[in-house]
């Protein structure tokens, strides 16, 4: 009896040695695929040209060049917009800010409109700010998000579920609304809503992005041939793999994604495009089969658009400790505000120090 009974604890020890394991994602791993020899991922096909030909709005008429129908849209409806209202002129540089918000985090995006996101910063320079938002079931929240949006009229929101995992779709309604309705700007700052930014470093990287920090300190004046040629999908790249351990938040399965390495990409907390690179995201994205971390996502469509990412460490996902405004000197966003008060006494000190 005692030597069944010692059996039977070794195989629940066994098997429950076997489900540690698996949740801890020890097998996935043996059974990943070779990013570099055997990369793919849907749709397959010559995607570049596909974009070419919806920019320029060509259908294919012979057999030598076949485009497919698109196979991922955003088709979700918008309850709130804001007008884009586009300074024409090329001699004034058009930013526009997209801050990706969490629906109950009104007090974020006060201190965001007093801060970094105040569109009347510069004179110089045209800013447009707008918080991209999704739905709820309550209706006591939604209507007041109506009421928030009325006031400033700088809400944008779809009727998709506000969530962590719907971040894709929050950072393709915005993509599809530039196109929509504000495609004349230069250049476009996603951001989330616990975010530092320095809209005057922004400005200054994005004129000489390979010279930024040290000999990036005057604004570029040749904003419109800039945007118009330039494909700038820039921040702080990433080169990682899969996480497979179950309990993560992060988990993700063979099923998803079978492949031992992520392509590059940039964490989406904070990212900043030209105006070629967007609308290539934008078509290429139709080709491209949706995934749920959004900064995987864009690297996918990146990747599949032939979009280089530029790197630049001035973009933090992890908060650098703050020691006054010179510690803060060259910095462009960084990830970490969670305290609107905070975020508000730093960025006016790196105000009044020509840093911000």
């Amino acid at each position: 009896m005692l030597k069944k009974s010692n059996r039977l604890y070794k195989y629940v020890a066994v098997i429950a040695g076997l489900l540690i394991l698996d949740i801890l994602g020890v097998f996935a791993y043996f059974f990943e695929l070779d990013y570099e020899k055997l990369f793919r991922y849907p749709l397959e096909g010559d995607i570049v040209s596909y974009v070419r030909a919806r920019k320029q709005n060509i259908k294919a008429k012979d057999e030598t060049f076949q485009m497919p129908q698109p196979i991922n849209y955003y088709n979700y409806t918008f309850i709130h917009q804001r007008k884009c209202d586009v300074i024409e002129s090329s001699s004034r540089p058009q930013l526009t800010i997209l801050v990706k918000s969490a629906l109950l985090n009104t007090q974020k995006r006060d201190a965001i409109r007093r801060t970094w996101g105040y569109e009347q910063r510069f004179s110089d320079v045209n800013v447009r700010r707008a918080f991209i938002l999704g739905a709820s079931v309550d209706q006591q929240l939604m209507a007041d998000i109506a009421a928030e949006a009325h006031q400033y009229r700088d809400i944008i929101q779809a009727d998709f579920i506000d969530s962590y995992y719907n971040n894709t779709i929050k950072t393709m309604m915005a993509i599809r609304w530039v196109m929509d309705h504000c495609h004349r700007g230069h250049y476009y700052l996603f951001v989330d809503d616990d975010y530092y930014v320095s809209l005057k470093n922004l400005l200054r990287f994005v004129a000489y992005p390979a010279l930024y920090p040290e000999n990036a300190m005057t604004l570029n004046s040749r904003w419109e041939y800039k945007a118009q040629n330039e494909r700038l999908f820039a921040g702080f790249v990433f080169r990682s793999r899969p996480l497979r351990q179950k309990f993560s938040k992060w988990y993700v399965s063979l099923k998803e994604y079978p492949y031992n390495k992520w392509p590059p990409y940039v964490t989406a907390g904070a990212f900043v495009l030209s105006r070629d690179a967007l609308v290539n995201l934008y078509y290429a994205s139709q080709y491209t089969k949706h995934f749920r971390f959004d900064d995987i996502y864009l690297g996918l469509v990146a990747l599949k658009a032939n979009i280089p990412l530029t790197h630049c460490g001035q973009f933090y996902f992890r908060r650098p400790p703050y020691h006054g405004p010179e510690s803060y000197r060259f910095i462009v966003a960084s990830h970490g505000f969670n305290e609107p008060l905070e975020l508000e006494r730093i960025w006016n000190e790196c105000r009044s120090a020509n840093y911000a």
